[in-house]
């Protein structure tokens, strides 16, 4: 998978770093976890062994992209897209 984006549920793009936890996790090591997942329900699984703010769930998958959706502690819904 590559190219991930954030957005929130109006379609505004958003920080990925907003999501990382203090010191324990970088864009790198996220961008690996991208790149390294082959399906939607392997980057589900990858992303949320990640120290982040926030667990995600697959949300829909296509051909040609993956969404994963979110909810913030404030119930905001923000969705994570990742080409194929």
């Amino acid at each position: 998978m590559k190219n991930p984006e954030l957005i929130d549920i109006h379609g505004v793009k958003e920080n990925i770093t907003s999501l990382f936890n203090a010191n324990n996790c970088n864009i790198f090591l996220f961008q690996d976890t991208v790149e390294d997942s082959n399906s939607g329900e392997e980057l589900t699984a990858n992303i949320n062994k990640l120290k982040l703010f926030s667990k995600f769930a697959l949300d829909r998958e296509t051909e040609q992209y993956a969404r994963l959706v979110t909810t913030d502690c404030f119930g905001n819904v923000h969705y994570l897209i990742a080409s194929k």
